[in-house]
């Protein structure tokens, strides 16, 4: 749950055995990078079902060798997370759990809070039915298809629209 902000001057001068661009802890790894504006909000989820929106100014700007600072805080043993992006202001969240239930939420339902924090309930889980949240990607009206594949290798192609909005606190339906 650790995040770091970097400007992007710090990167032009690349060599071609790289450059270090972050100091990660033993049993860590770096999963998402995104380019903001500097006037963007940030969404972190969890595998538990927990989200964290905060304004990108919350963490102050660093240098390359810096390790960050707590995006959001993993309550539960065994909580990871599972998706970071860039708030698009005209996107649904799509969020899907291991066992194949998905449902569509509004960020608009996501009031900005600070970062550090552990974040508010994103799906209702509800054990080995619903399993743990899989995945959490920001759709819209462009996003025309959706394409899932399963861990035995069945693949579902569906429109992003056939999967319904539900509340935050709702589990959603079988998309899979």
């Amino acid at each position: 749950g650790i995040i770091k902000k970097t400007p992007v001057g710090q990167f032009e001068r690349v060599r071609s055995t790289g450059i270090l661009a972050i100091t990660i802890a033993d049993g860590d790894e770096l999963a998402w990078v995104s380019v903001s504006s500097g006037a963007d909000d940030v969404i972190i989820a969890t595998s538990m079902g927990m989200l964290a929106r905060f304004h990108e100014d919350e963490g102050r700007p660093m240098g390359r060798d810096a390790a960050g600072v707590i995006g959001i805080r993993l309550a539960r043993q065994g909580d990871a997370v599972v998706s970071m992006s860039v708030v698009d202001p005209a996107a649904d969240l799509l969020v899907l759990t291991q066992t194949g239930y998905g449902k569509r939420v509004g960020l608009k339902e996501f009031r900005v809070k600070h970062r550090g924090g552990q974040g508010v309930r994103l799906i209702a889980l509800e054990g080995r039915k619903t399993g743990l949240v899989a995945a959490v990607q920001q759709v819209t009206d462009v996003d025309a298809e959706l394409m899932l594949i399963s861990s035995g290798g069945q693949v579902i192609r569906t429109e992003t629209n056939s999967i319904n909005r539900y509340s935050a606190g709702a589990r959603g339906v079988i998309v899979m």
